[in-house]
């Protein structure tokens, strides 16, 4: 991975690489994400947290493999690493008294402990107000990690407590598709082993349940095989082009009123056929 993001954000990475080689690790770190989106802002944090994490087995006490500690941490699954994501649109005090009673102790496998808050432009007053006196007196070997999409949104008095770095946009080209289409567009490469008709009852019930939702997720399944299709590597050019005729053919069905039971049926039957 270092590799990785060396190429890719290397000012992040230097930032990073750097001031651990010389032991200058930041009690706070405020990271602006510069309209990466989530997937990608969400790899370099995790990046940012395994560094922090690293740097901690120079204390020889450290009572966890690395490799394991590491895997704990990508599942959230360690208790010293908490992540806080808004909830209606609002970081609460409550979550920060959490993070606060949480860490309150020493760490079970002395380690650091870190917390990551993400969207911190979202913290409303009392939040900010909690944070604000966790960051005035830092607990030792404990790390915070903010993250926003603009460093002036967030309060000058917790601003100015923080490392501040900066992620370099990266453009990407590919649309990120739900896990129901990437699913159904699984069970359709699979359809030769696989009957799609034995799963009728769970398209029925979660991809085309009405109307509306079964236009868009037709839409966004052509949206998928045109960016196959638009693909040079492609060897199956000729397969994709049936299926896209026949999902055009059931969107077209939906401008009129039809049994969706039998709509569903028609376009599974089809889809096997191709």
């Amino acid at each position: 991975m270092n590799l990785d993001v060396e190429s890719l954000q290397p000012k992040f990475y230097n930032q990073i690489t750097k001031a651990l080689n010389k032991g200058f690790l930041s009690h706070a770190y405020l990271v602006e994400t510069n309209n990466n989106s989530i997937d990608v802002v969400k790899k370099y944090i995790l990046f940012l947290v395994q560094k922090i994490y690293e740097d901690s087995y120079k204390n020889s006490d450290v009572t966890i493999p690395l490799d394991k500690l590491f895997h704990l941490i990508e599942n959230k699954e360690f208790p010293d690493y908490i992540e806080i994501n808004p909830v209606n649109n609002q970081i609460k005090k409550e979550q920060l008294l959490f993070v606060r009673e949480e860490f309150s102790s020493k760490s079970l496998y002395n380690t650091r402990k870190v917390y990551v808050v993400y969207e911190c432009e979202k913290m409303n007053i009392s939040a900010s107000n909690t944070i604000l006196k966790f960051l005035e007196e830092p607990s030792e070997g404990v790390v915070a990690i903010f993250v926003t999409s603009n460093q002036y949104n967030v309060l000058d008095t917790i601003r100015s407590r923080c490392q501040i770095m900066s992620l370099k946009y990266e453009e990407n080209d590919e649309i990120a598709f739900s896990d129901d289409v990437l699913s159904f567009i699984n069970d359709i490469n699979k359809r030769k082993d696989s009957d799609l008709l034995l799963n009728f009852n769970y398209y029925n019930n979660n991809f085309f349940k009405d109307k509306v939702t079964a236009i868009a997720f037709i839409k966004d399944l052509l949206s998928y095989y045109e960016i196959m299709l638009n693909k040079n590597d492609n060897n199956n050019l000729e397969e994709i082009v049936l299926i896209v005729s026949v999902l055009d053919d059931a969107l077209n069905k939906l401008k009129y009123n039809v049994n969706m039971k039998l709509w569903i049926d028609n376009l599974l039957i089809s889809l096997m056929e191709v």
